[in-house]
């Protein structure tokens, strides 16, 4: 019961505010900080290119929180253009990370032929991590965009929750049916 309290945001302006704040910063300051850590670009430099894709790989987390509880806000509030919002950006995510994972791995072995023997154990570890990570980060992704478009009201997911709150509901109905024997 108190559970069901939580998402009933519908009056609770204060609350729908923070938990925006919250969301949004839990997407965008991430990445405002890996494109700090990464400045300037050097797109054309394939050792810079390696090593963003290391520093990038560990700022994914808090995205998938901010666009989750985005998500269950706006299954909370029946917000379709909420619920859309965070599955085109959701899949926004997971294109690009598809996309940095080919280049990375393209970068990953045109790289291994330069460097050093001392270095291939890191460089290995590090290849391994971050190619993993990003398949991680990109399933994870794919499962908001998933939920967020499945998740709109009227679609095929919330039917059924509709129909079993429909057939629980009590039969009040006080009108005459149809009245036989007369």
């Amino acid at each position: 019961p108190i559970m069901s309290d939580f998402l009933d945001l519908h009056d609770d302006h204060t609350s729908r505010r923070v938990l925006y704040l919250v969301a949004v910063l839990l997407v965008a300051l991430p990445l405002v900080q890996g494109l700090m850590q990464i400045w300037p670009l050097q797109l054309t430099n394939i050792q810079w290119r390696f090593g963003a894709a290391n520093a990038l790989s560990g700022i994914l987390l808090l995205p998938v929180m901010g666009l989750s509880l985005l998500l269950v806000m706006a299954r909370g509030l029946g917000s379709t253009v909420l619920a859309r919002m965070v599955g085109i950006v959701a899949s926004l995510f997971t294109v690009s990370l598809l996309a940095s994972l080919v280049v990375f791995g393209l970068d990953a072995q045109q790289l291994k032929t330069i460097v050093s023997s001392q270095m291939s154990a890191a460089f290995n570890v590090t290849t391994i991590r971050v190619g993993m990570l990003t398949v991680v980060f990109i399933v994870a992704y794919a499962f908001i965009a998933l939920m967020g478009f499945m998740a709109l009201p009227g679609s095929a997911a919330n039917r059924p929750a509709a129909k079993r709150a429909a057939s629980a509901a009590p039969d009040n109905d006080d009108s005459p049916g149809l009245i036989v024997g007369r």
